[in-house]
C-alpha cells in the first residue's frame, strides 16, 4: 500500500538548520548567491541558515557566519559540522548551486518529516541524472512525485548536491581524499573520498532521493570560473537588477 504524504501548512519546525559550504576564493560569485536564494529561498522556513566559508567576514541579513578556517574541503566540512552539534539535522548546500525555482516552506518542511520521521540517514533534493544513480522505487509518494530509493550499486549515495543528513551521520562519513584537491576540485575528490568511504563501511545507509530540479546540478560555477549556465543566471540577475533601478516601485 502506497504512504500518501500530504504537505501541511502546521507542520512542525525541526531540530536543524541550513548549511551552506563555500571557499573564500570564490568571493567573487557570492552576490550572484545570495541574489538567487533570497529569490527564491521561501522566508517563512523557520531555520537557521548558516555561510561557512575560511575568513573573510559577510554582511547578509538572514544569514548567520560560521568561519571555519584554512584546509581540505573535508577538513572544513567536518569543522562545520563540530560547531553545529546543537542540531540533530543540516540541510547542505554549495555556494555554486545557485537557485532557479522556489522552495516552499510545506515542500521544505514535508520532506524533513520523511527524513526524521522514519529515520533515514539522508534525503536528496535535486534533479535526479539516471546516468549516475540507481535507485529502487518505494510505498513513500510526496505532492504526486514517488520518493525513491539508493540501492547498494549505486553511486554516489554520498554526494554534496542539495540534500537533508542526519548530521552526525555526515560527519562520520567525512573523511580525508587520497587524490589530490589540484587534479580535480576541492568539492568532487571530498565527495569521491566519501562516497567510497559510505559505501565501504556503511552499505545498508538509508539514503533516499526527492527529484526536484531547483538548481542546475552542474553548479553555476567551476573551477572559480561561471559555467554557461553561471553566465544565464548572472545576466537575468544583472537584468532584474537594472530595470529595479531604472523602474522603481
Amino acid at each position: 500500500m502506497e504512504k500518501e504524504i500530504l504537505s501541511s501548512n502546521d507542520i512542525r519546525r525541526a531540530n536543524g538548520c541550513v548549511v551552506i559550504q563555500t571557499c573564500d576564493s570564490y568571493k567573487k560569485h557570492w552576490d550572484s548567491f545570495f541574489w538567487s536564494f533570497n529569490k527564491y529561498w521561501d522566508k517563512n522556513i523557520n531555520w537557521d541558515v548558516y555561510f561557512c566559508n575560511e575568513d573573510l567576514d559577510i554582511d547578509q541579513k538572514g544569514f548567520k557566519q560560521l568561519k571555519t578556517g584554512q584546509g581540505s574541503h573535508s577538513k572544513r566540512l567536518k569543522t562545520i559540522l563540530k560547531n553545529l552539534n546543537q542540531y540533530d539535522y543540516i540541510f547542505y548546500l554549495l555556494e555554486d548551486f545557485w537557485l532557479t525555482d522556489y522552495m516552499p516552506k510545506d515542500l521544505f518542511l514535508g520532506l524533513f518529516n520523511l527524513i526524521s520521521e522514519n529515520n533515514w540517514d539522508s534525503l536528496r533534493v535535486s534533479p535526479y541524472m539516471p546516468a549516475y544513480y540507481k535507485l529502487d522505487s518505494t510505498d513513500f509518494v510526496f505532492n504526486n512525485k514517488r520518493i525513491l530509493k539508493y540501492n547498494k550499486e549505486s553511486e554516489w549515495k554520498f554526494s554534496q548536491q542539495a540534500s537533508f543528513w542526519k548530521r552526525n551521520f555526515l560527519e562520520k562519513c567525512v573523511t580525508e581524499p587520497e587524490i589530490s584537491e589540484k587534479e580535480i576540485s576541492s568539492s568532487l575528490t571530498g565527495e569521491i573520498a566519501m562516497d567510497k568511504y559510505l559505501n565501504i563501511n556503511y552499505p545498508d545507509a538509508e539514503v533516499y532521493h526527492y527529484h526536484y530540479h531547483w538548481y542546475p546540478v552542474s553548479g553555476a560555477v567551476w573551477r572559480g570560473e561561471l559555467t554557461q549556465m553561471g553566465e544565464q543566471i548572472n545576466f537575468i540577475r544583472n537584468v532584474e537588477n537594472l530595470i529595479d533601478l531604472q523602474f522603481p516601485v
